[in-house]
């Protein structure tokens, strides 16, 4: 079923189009063959032409979020972060932060699953509330999570970094009657303008740092 959902999302616009245009031979066929109001067909088919010019975006959107955005959290997926982010070359100050919630298999054979899947969603919440428009919060898988960040310099990104952890640190994660609190660990890496680094290799740098910081918990490495 999802299967098939997923190739009716792909092929959409363009059976749309073709639709839209069986339409217009039809409207036009029929406009020749009999003497009927030429403007009130035509304002009938513009009327249907709005019509599924909204669906078909409704479908775009639809199959754009499918595609890049996660589901659980409302943020990019890692298909995204792949896609569109690695093998970018560098072209302004940059910084990546890796963030790993700490203990996170603790949270969930304590509390349960859905438990943490709200942690998931209220962690996903801080980090759209502490970055920038311009920055892209990705769901890496499970409870890690990555942060680009534009036009950032080092002690920049590592003040936002700290920003998290500290909020994270100081929040209560709750549902239903059950509350427990959580920490995270955080690695950086920083690239400047025009330096001989892409997004892929600025990743594994992150992600070194990122091993250094679980060592520790609930701490920022670079």
């Amino acid at each position: 079923m999802i299967k098939t959902k997923s190739v009716i999302y792909k092929y959409a616009p363009y059976i749309l189009v073709l639709g839209s245009l069986i339409l217009l031979f039809i409207t036009l066929a029929v406009i020749k063959k009999h003497e009927i109001n030429y403007i009130e067909v035509l304002v009938l088919f513009i009327i249907i032409q709005i019509i599924v010019s909204i669906y078909c975006g409704i479908v775009i959107k639809k199959l754009y979020q499918q595609t890049y955005i996660d589901t659980l959290t409302g943020l990019y997926n890692r298909r995204c972060f792949q896609n569109k982010l690695l093998g970018m070359k560098i072209k302004m100050p940059i910084s990546l932060i890796l963030i790993d919630i700490d203990n996170f298999k603790g949270i969930n054979d304590t509390y349960g699953h859905i438990v943490g899947d709200h942690v998931l969603q209220q962690f996903a919440g801080i980090l759209k509330s502490v970055t920038r428009e311009n920055d892209i919060a990705v769901r890496w898988g499970g409870e890690e999570f990555a942060v680009i960040l534009y036009q950032t310099e080092a002690k920049e990104a590592f003040k936002i970094a700290d920003r998290i952890r500290k909020i994270v640190e100081e929040h209560i994660f709750s549902y239903s009657n059950i509350t427990c609190n959580a920490t995270v660990s955080i690695g950086i890496a920083t690239a400047k303008a025009d330096t001989n680094i892409d997004i892929e290799r600025l990743f594994k740098v992150a992600d070194k740092a990122l091993y250094e910081a679980k060592e520790k918990r609930n701490c920022v490495t670079y």
